[in-house]
């Protein structure tokens, strides 16, 4: 295979950047390091483009020297930790960084490797890690505007709801991630989406923290059907709630009335809430969850993703950013 290497940096990105685009295919037929997703795809080449005008100010020419990337992604990095604890820039800001320069490792040693190029392979793997654990020891897990849509103490709130039908269905939104018309509230009055016995679907371990959880199976938007799952004392509740009365199911409206009641009398109302800031506390906890068990950033978008029933990371962002 001919090699025809650019001679600008920023084009040297769009070049190795190019061979891990994957967002067109599904992830059987796409290679293990690929971006599945468009949103991640602008974000990613984005960062690394910052990272590469650096080099470019400093006379660099050519991302095939790696020995070179590693020492100036070093200082890069420390760089821009300092320049976010000042900041006070959150965790994901970081994270996202870091994301970002270990696909450009990947794509730069993918590279090499169809080309058949007598080049050392770039190793950072180990200088991401000492930079995600200092970033996780000196930088907040948020920013300030992380839960804008979220219930500051969704458990108050829910604590204070006494339809226990509205109480459960809220339970199953703030733990499990599911839609008003998961837990069987849709806000078309003509869709008829009850959860039944068919969406107990017994209980496992949480695929993250190996915990033991009931899991239900929902249908949602888009006739999408995901797994959620959500504390054995929720799931058995929900269990036994069916066993009584055959499936969940409210009008939408008198649920959100319910919500909003109990946002108020708990200080926590805000127009827009509704039963969806449930969801959005959801996404949140359930990111931090997923990092804090050892899951990098994409890997905790990507996991809250499917678990929101969105299955796609910039998605995913609207929750876990406010």
């Amino acid at each position: 295979m001919t090699h025809r290497w650019p001679r600008s940096l920023h084009s040297q990105v769009e070049a190795i950047f190019h061979s891990i685009r994957s967002f067109r295919l599904a992830k059987v037929d796409a290679h293990e390091g690929g971006i599945y997703s468009f949103g991640s795809w602008k974000v990613y080449k984005y960062e690394t483009h910052r990272f590469v005008q650096c080099l470019l100010e400093k006379g660099q020419v050519s991302l095939l020297d790696t020995v070179m990337v590693a020492e100036e992604m070093a200082a890069y990095l420390a760089e821009k930790l300092e320049c976010y604890v000042a900041q006070k820039r959150s965790r994901q800001t970081m994270e996202t960084l870091l994301s970002a320069l270990g696909k450009l490792e990947y794509a730069i040693n993918l590279y090499i490797g169809r080309h058949g190029l007598d080049v050392a392979p770039l190793e950072t793997k180990n200088l991401r890690m000492k930079f995600y654990a200092q970033s996780k020891a000196q930088l907040p897990k948020s920013s300030k505007v992380f839960g804008n849509r979220a219930y500051p103490d969704p458990l108050r709130l829910i604590e204070r709801i006494t339809d226990p039908t509205f109480q459960l269905q809220a339970s199953l939104q703030y733990e499990g991630g599911l839609r008003a018309e998961g837990v069987g509230a849709p806000s078309n009055r003509r869709l008829k989406n009850p959860l039944i016995k068919k969406g107990l679907h017994g209980t496992g371990k949480d695929l993250v923290t190996g915990k033991a959880m009931g899991i239900v199976t929902a249908t949602e938007k888009g006739g999408k059907e995901t797994d959620h799952y959500i504390s054995l004392e929720t799931y058995y509740r929900l269990e036994k709630y069916i066993q009584i009365h055959s499936k969940l199911e409210s009008e939408y409206h008198s649920y959100v009335e319910a919500i909003n009641r109990a946002a108020r009398e708990t200080g926590q109302y805000a127009v827009g809430r509704g039963s969806h800031g449930l969801k959005h506390n959801f996404a949140q906890e359930r990111y931090l969850e997923c990092v804090d068990h050892g899951l990098s950033h994409e890997q905790a978008l990507q996991q809250t993703s499917l678990e929101t029933a969105h299955f796609r990371m910039r998605e995913t962002l609207t929750y876990t950013c406010g």
